[in-house]
């Protein structure tokens, strides 16, 4: 995310649509007058099967948690940074199909991966490597892959569209929604493209005005672009880990 909008189980996890689009997934043809929930459902088909990069930013409890990714079917990678330079807790996230690499400081380790602070401290800068289906790792998996981005862009009813405009030179659709951050509920708009294959192009929280918050701004570029991370050299392993 499409951002993670959760670390550790706490923090939440692109808008350029730059270069050629590939041919588009079945489901996401374009329609001449969609209706909100139409649009959003066309724009989540096409988020699960493409690939994409994404930027994101958010604050909870005046924490800024940063989150930048390239996102494909069964693979992806993603940076997370948390706090402020030079003491920010950061960690650099590889899934590649049955496995995932983390590596990260000592407080991205205890905050993402739950690891201890002795365990964190030991770990500190290297790679670690678990099979992606470990259920005691699935809080850094997520986000990273197509299907997960689809997943934190999901948005909650009524879902209202609001006026047409232009967002970096491509004519967009604002669907207008809410999401759940924590234990807490924010208005949110997803603009997707207006013509072609329906892509998000921009998320934003707003406030009560209607105008862009700090909660949360996520923009989606690179729709379709090849996502082939290589397979860093792991020098620990947490449990079985399957094959690359």
């Amino acid at each position: 995310m499409f951002e993670r909008r959760l670390l550790a189980g706490a923090l939440v996890a692109g808008a350029l649509l730059a270069g050629a689009l590939v041919e588009a997934p079945a489901g996401a043809a374009s329609t001449s007058s969609p209706n909100a929930s139409a649009l959003y459902q066309q724009a989540i088909a096409t988020t699960r099967s493409w690939s994409v990069h994404y930027a994101s930013m958010s604050t909870q409890s005046k924490v800024t948690l940063l989150v930048s990714g390239d996102a494909g079917p069964a693979s992806g990678s993603q940076t997370v940074a948390t706090g402020t330079a030079p003491a920010a807790d950061s960690t650099t996230i590889v899934v590649i199909g049955g496995t995932t690499f983390v590596k990260g400081n000592a407080g991205g380790l205890q905050n993402l991966a739950g690891l201890s602070a002795t365990q964190a401290s030991a770990a500190a800068g290297q790679w670690i490597a678990f099979s992606t289906d470990n259920a005691a790792f699935a809080q850094v998996v997520v986000g990273v892959r197509s299907l997960d981005v689809a997943h934190e862009l999901a948005l909650k009813g009524p879902l209202t569209l609001g006026q047409p405009r232009k967002l970096d030179g491509y004519a967009v659709e604002p669907i207008k929604g809410t999401q759940s951050f924590g234990r807490t509920s924010q208005h949110v708009v997803l603009y997707v493209r207006a013509r072609g294959p329906h892509v998000p192009v921009e998320e934003n929280s707003v406030g009560a005005n209607g105008r862009p918050s700090a909660a949360l701004h996520v923009t989606y570029s690179k729709w379709g672009e090849t996502v082939r991370p290589e397979a860093p050299l792991a020098t620990v392993t947490i449990g079985p880990v399957s094959a690359v």
